[in-house]
């Protein structure tokens, strides 16, 4: 029931799909990549596996999403043009930043976080940031963590996207006004509660 107000607070000061979002570098980043390497656990990695396929169909760009834990303990072939893109809820998960530090140690010079929290060590270790602002999560679920991880990546997706040319005027306005009905939409759903338990004691 906080994910409205949680993916209102993510979307807080985004006025279309700029760069800017991201950091002081992200426009010259993104300018640079042909790839992306995604990097997670748990929760974050199925908003991984989701983007893959946005990433993919929509900006274009050719996406491996990998769980942590695994990256660290290969030896992967490095493309240097590939953005590595880490996502956590605290930004402390150690499998997730000893696979960043693996992945910096081959290669790989362009790094952004999709983390919860701006003083934790990944938006400390990566170039470039997104922070959800979901709040502190105490389920197990991870919903709004995870909800508000798929809107910072359709975010960055949508912005790869216009970079790449992919995207039109009138589909960018269509996306950020469906972005911004997306927390009413959510609180509708959650408004059928009642009607849900009873349908469920029937």
């Amino acid at each position: 029931f906080e994910q409205p107000r949680a993916i209102s607070d993510t979307l807080e000061g985004v006025l279309g799909f700029s760069p800017d979002l991201f950091g002081d570098h992200a426009a010259d980043v993104f300018g640079q990549i042909d790839a992306i390497q995604i990097l997670a656990c748990g929760t974050s990695l199925y908003a991984g596996m989701t983007a893959r396929y946005w990433l993919e169909a929509i900006a274009g760009i050719p996406t491996n999403v990998e769980i942590a834990s695994e990256y660290r303990y290969r030896t992967p072939a490095v493309n240097p043009r590939a953005l590595v893109l880490v996502i956590s809820q605290s930004g402390e998960t150690a499998d997730t930043l000893a696979a960043l530090k693996y992945a910096k140690e081959l290669g790989h010079k362009h790094s952004l976080a999709i983390c919860n929290v701006a003083t934790s060590a990944m938006v400390r270790e990566t170039s470039l940031s997104y922070l959800t602002r979901a709040g502190v999560e105490i389920g197990v679920a991870s919903t709004k963590a995870f909800t508000t991880q798929l809107t910072a990546l359709f975010l960055l997706t949508l912005t790869l996207a216009k970079i790449r040319g992919r995207l039109s005027a009138d589909a960018e306005a269509t996306h950020l006004k469906n972005l911004r009905h997306l927390p009413v939409a959510l609180a509708s759903v959650l408004a059928l509660e009642p009607q849900i338990i009873a349908w469920a004691d029937a």
